[in-house]
C-alpha cells in the first residue's frame, strides 16, 4: 500500500494548476495531469477522487495563501481604527480577486456551477468562510460602536460586494483587461469604503 504524503499532494496541485491555466478546465483531463505528473492515474485518483476535487484544492490553496492571512490580520485588528483596518484588508483582498489566476478560476466555477456541485463546494470552502470571518470582525466593531448596529454577515456581504464586484467587476472579469496596479487598487478600496463606512457609520 502506497503512503500518501503532503509533498506529493502539493506536487500534484501545482502541476494541475499549471495544466488548468494552460488548457482550461474542460481540456485539462486527469489523464493529461497524470501524464505530466509522470505517474499513473491510480496515484492521482488516490489523492483526488475527481477533476472537480482537484480543481477545488487548487482554489483552496490560493485562498489559504492570500485571503486567509488577510482575514486573520483583520480579525486581530481590534485596537485599530476600523477604516484603516478595512483599507489594508480591502487592498489585500482586491489584489487577490483581480489577479489573473484568481479570475480564471472564478470563471471556471461560474461556468461549471450550472451542471455540477463545483459552485456549491467552492462557496462552502471559500466565500462562505470569508464572509463569516469578516462578519465576526464587523460584529466586534459594532460592539465597540465603531459602526452602527446591523446584521454583521449582511454587512460583510456588502463590503465584499463593493470590493470585488463594484468598480473592477466587469473590467477584470468580463474583459481581458490588465490587473489593476497597487495605486489603482488603493483608490478603488478608498472609494468602496467611502460608500461602506458612509452606510454603516454610527
Amino acid at each position: 500500500m502506497k503512503v500518501r504524503t503532503d509533498a506529493k499532494r502539493d506536487e500534484i496541485v501545482e502541476i494541475a494548476r499549471k495544466t488548468f491555466l494552460e488548457l482550461g478546465y474542460e481540456r485539462a483531463s486527469m489523464a493529461e495531469i497524470s501524464a505530466r505528473l509522470g505517474g499513473s492515474k491510480a496515484t492521482l485518483y488516490g489523492y483526488f477522487p475527481s477533476k472537480e476535487a482537484l480543481f477545488l484544492a487548487i482554489v483552496s490553496k490560493l485562498a489559504e495563501q492570500y485571503v486567509s492571512p488577510a482575514v486573520e490580520r483583520l480579525e486581530q485588528s481590534v485596537d485599530e481604527d476600523v477604516r484603516e483596518a478595512l483599507q489594508r484588508f480591502g487592498e489585500q483582498f482586491l489584489a487577490f480577486t483581480s489577479d489573473p489566476e484568481a479570475v480564471a478560476s472564478y470563471r471556471v466555477v461560474v461556468s461549471e456551477a450550472a451542471h455540477s456541485d463545483i459552485g456549491e463546494s467552492f462557496y462552502e470552502t471559500g466565500p462562505k468562510r470569508t464572509i463569516a470571518a469578516i462578519g465576526r470582525y464587523l460584529a466586534g466593531a459594532m460592539d465597540r460602536k465603531q459602526l452602527r448596529r446591523a446584521d454583521p454577515e449582511v454587512a460583510a456581504q456588502h463590503l465584499t460586494a463593493l470590493l470585488a464586484h463594484g468598480e473592477p467587476w466587469h473590467q477584470y472579469f468580463l474583459r481581458k483587461a490588465p490587473s489593476p496596479t497597487r495605486a489603482q487598487i488603493k483608490r478603488i478600496v478608498e472609494r468602496a469604503l467611502d460608500v461602506f463606512i458612509g452606510g454603516y457609520k454610527v
